[in-house]
């Protein structure tokens, strides 16, 4: 099956990062120039502290746009995974 996305879209993400790179300010400057629907924020810890989860949302214009905010997700500090 080959879906199309329509544009403009907002796509919620939420980034696994390890507890000790957890850079709240820094990933808002790193996501400057995007459209961010809610602020960046802390959505909560794993049970034994070692990672950290934050949820961003983005409203995207078109597929280019998107692909920049994907190289800019991996430029976060300690990433380990994005939902």
């Amino acid at each position: 099956m080959d879906e199309k996305l329509e544009f403009p879209l907002t796509a919620h993400h939420r980034v696994i990062v390890t507890a000790e790179a957890k850079d709240l300010e820094g990933m808002r400057r790193l996501f400057d120039g995007f459209e961010l629907v809610e602020p960046i924020a802390e959505a909560r810890a794993s049970s034994g502290g070692k990672y950290a989860s934050i949820s961003v949302s983005v409203r995207f214009r078109d597929q280019d746009e998107m692909s920049r905010f994907d190289e800019q997700l991996k430029k976060v500090p300690g990433l380990k995974m994005v939902l």
